[in-house]
């Protein structure tokens, strides 16, 4: 997707996170999570960047596509003074693989279901952003 198409700008980033698979129908998590980076990220959406795109039996994009009852679960630790943990509702939009020859990842495009004014969202841009001037920027051209 190229960022003109976007609703709002993406900043690069390097923020860890643990994405589980979800099932909203049981409010349960399924399998173990798998570890990850966001390597960009807007209030709207984020790019995430994985070692496996699956999740025991299940595949991360395609489970979610064929049914809505599953979304994933982003959990990012927060490590400042709170040590606060923030978990976040997204659905993915697109994945690929990385086609650089060293790195064996895939790449996958997240919406975030939480809404944009949310206190994690909030919270997580801050993070993201540590430029105070370009959070502003970022923030006036969603809204």
């Amino acid at each position: 997707m190229t960022s003109n198409m976007r609703r709002a700008k993406r900043i690069s980033v390097e923020l860890r996170v643990k994405v589980y698979l979800f099932d909203n129908k049981g409010k349960t998590r399924i399998g173990d999570p798998v570890g990850g980076r966001i390597t960009n990220f807007s209030p709207l959406g984020a790019a995430l960047s994985v070692p496996a795109i699956m999740m025991g039996e299940k595949h991360l994009f395609y489970t979610c596509n064929d049914n809505p009852d599953f979304v994933l679960q982003l959990e990012f630790e927060l490590r400042d003074s709170s040590e606060k943990i923030i978990t976040v509702p997204a659905t993915p939009v697109w994945f690929d693989r990385d086609h650089e020859p060293d790195i064996k990842q895939f790449n996958v495009g997240l919406k975030f279901l939480a809404d944009s004014k949310s206190p994690e969202i909030q919270t997580l841009s801050k993070k993201a952003c540590k430029d105070e001037k370009m959070l502003v920027s970022i923030w006036k051209k969603l809204f």
